[in-house]
């Protein structure tokens, strides 16, 4: 009996396109999976980002109601894509308390302010704001 690789022409050229297809087929497929990946960092990062500035806005309402209104202790302000439940407690200084959701995201942020009174103005300076 003969060798059936040997006896069959084009046999080497054929199992060298499978060998070869596999390997094309298992770089398509890890450079997919690495698109895939890159996109859902990026969506997270953008995701962060407006999650930031609607948290920041949230903030920014809060300091002034509490200009306008130094006994100001809450709120809950909805949007279009979510809310933000604004919580103030203190006398000088004001800890605000953001609990933000976004979408499928929720996020709690802190900051403080010193209150002073100039006459009847209420003026708010920001001492700290962290995401806890």
């Amino acid at each position: 009996m003969k060798n059936y690789l040997t006896t069959q022409k084009g046999s080497i050229a054929l199992i060298s396109m499978l060998i070869i297809s596999s390997f094309v087929l298992l770089l398509a497929v890890g450079m997919a999976e690495n698109g895939i990946s890159t996109g859902y960092q990026n969506l997270n990062s953008f995701m962060n980002e407006s999650s930031n500035n609607y948290a920041e806005g949230c903030f920014e309402e809060a300091i002034h109601r509490i200009e306008t209104d130094v006994n100001f202790s809450g709120y809950t302000l909805n949007f279009t894509d979510g809310n933000c439940v604004i919580t103030v407690s203190g006398v000088n200084q004001k800890v605000i308390d953001i609990t933000l959701n976004f979408l499928d995201y929720s996020q709690t942020f802190r900051g403080s302010v010193d209150i002073t009174q100039s006459g009847h103005a209420t003026n708010a300076t920001l001492s700290s704001w962290t995401e806890i």
